[in-house]
């Protein structure tokens, strides 16, 4: 597969068109319906993602664009590890095709729909989607506050509520 193929839109100031690749809810890959699997490949394609102001996601490589057809999100959370240090407490969150984890900023956990658990990666930029292993690792450390029927997360002696729409 090439990566120029792939990405065949025109010049940066030309419209995007799409890369006829799509990314299903689990966070799999595929270019005209063959599953993409090698993982220097999806690693550039993370690295050059980007979000429009209208929710979509765009490949920008090497003077290319690129629309993607996602069917939620592209970063989808695999796995949720609680560590401990001197600094504190932290969530890890190991992410479908990327290999270093992600601190989780508990701020940014939200409820979206059909109740799916989120939160926001790389500086706020993209939404994260839990998948129901790591949603379940996860709730271990969620607790209900009953007189406002708000959940929250705990961690460092601190409460976090959880968004709810």
């Amino acid at each position: 597969m090439d990566l120029d193929t792939i990405l065949h839109s025109a010049a940066v100031n030309d419209p995007v068109l799409p890369c006829e690749i799509f990314v299903d809810a689990e966070g799999d890959w595929f270019h005209k319906g063959s599953k993409i699997t090698r993982d220097d490949i999806l690693e550039l394609f993370y690295e050059h993602l980007s979000l429009t102001p209208e929710n979509e996601f765009i490949i920008d490589w090497r003077g290319k664009r690129c629309s993607l057809d996602v069917a939620d999100t592209p970063f989808v959370i695999s796995r949720v590890d609680r560590t401990a240090s001197q600094e504190g407490e932290a969530i890890l969150l190991t992410l479908r095709h990327i290999k270093a984890p992600v601190r989780l900023v508990p701020e940014t956990l939200y409820v979206g729909h059909a109740n799916i658990l989120y939160c926001r990666i790389r500086a706020g930029r993209f939404p994260a989607r839990f998948s129901r292993p790591a949603y379940y690792q996860l709730a271990e450390w969620i607790g209900e506050d009953p007189a406002h029927g708000q959940f929250f997360l705990e961690l460092n002696g601190k409460s976090y509520p959880i968004a709810t729409p």
